[in-house]
């Protein structure tokens, strides 16, 4: 009896204890400027070591949008002694247009002067493409709206809209692939009263992902396979509205 009573006893302090023990915090060292630096610990129990010279804090190379607005991480200095010391910041970025940039960093160590370099790589990818753009040029009636605004697809690599055509044929389902700056619009069929459309694009966007061209294929048919003007290309022009 007196077995089974301590057994009980000892269950039940276990479940009450099990929150205290699960909510515990991992100690360790939680300085990025430390060497054994440790982003799982979540409080320092003072064992961090620092190392003397210069340290880039974050990754290298990264990636950013054009666009974006780019936050650098930095670096620290510190001496054999360790005092810290200054680091000047050279920030390159520039995300307004594609291109590799770099942020340098320098510092006067007791030691002597250390530098780093840190790569930024301004990409355009298919978020760029997301928004509403106006058509400067246009191909035959048939063709764009003046505006089209352009959302993320359901696969990767891909925007849909549902606007190009709105005035001739609404809420067309229009999807493209996107590869960086380049776009393809795959053929499809747009239908309007009595005709239909065959379609296809290719075009590229500028490197400050603000305008792009397409250049369009299609072909106008009357239902039953009549044609309806035959083969036609012409080259649309889009800036960025929002």
């Amino acid at each position: 009896m007196r077995l089974n009573y301590f057994l009980l006893s000892f269950f039940f302090f276990s479940i009450c204890q099990l929150p205290m023990l699960t909510s515990c915090s991992k100690q360790g060292c939680n300085d990025k400027r430390a060497s054994n630096y440790n982003p799982e610990v979540t409080k320092n129990n003072g064992t961090c070591v620092y190392l003397p010279g210069l340290k880039m804090l974050g990754e290298t190379p990264v990636q950013v949008n054009v666009g974006s607005i780019y936050i650098d991480d930095g670096a620290v200095a510190m001496n054999a002694d360790g005092s810290e010391v200054y680091v000047q910041t050279d920030n390159q970025v520039n995300t307004s247009k594609k291109g590799m940039c770099k942020v340098n960093y320098s510092a006067d160590l007791k030691s002597g002067k250390e530098t780093l370099t840190r790569m930024v790589n301004v990409i355009i990818d298919r978020n760029n493409w997301v928004g509403t753009w106006k058509r400067s040029s246009d191909c035959d009636l048939f063709f764009p709206d003046s505006l089209v605004t352009f959302v993320l697809g359901e696969e990767n690599k891909q925007i849909q809209t549902t606007d190009m055509f709105d005035t001739y044929s609404p809420e067309t389902f229009v999807f493209a692939s996107i590869n960086e700056q380049q776009i393809s619009i795959p053929e499809q069929y747009l239908q309007q009263n009595m005709w239909n459309c065959l379609f296809s694009a290719n075009g590229e966007m500028n490197d400050e992902a603000n305008a792009f061209k397409l250049k369009v294929n299609y072909f106008n048919q009357v239902y039953g396979g009549s044609p309806f003007g035959g083969h036609f290309t012409c080259l649309l022009k889009y800036t960025k509205v929002e």
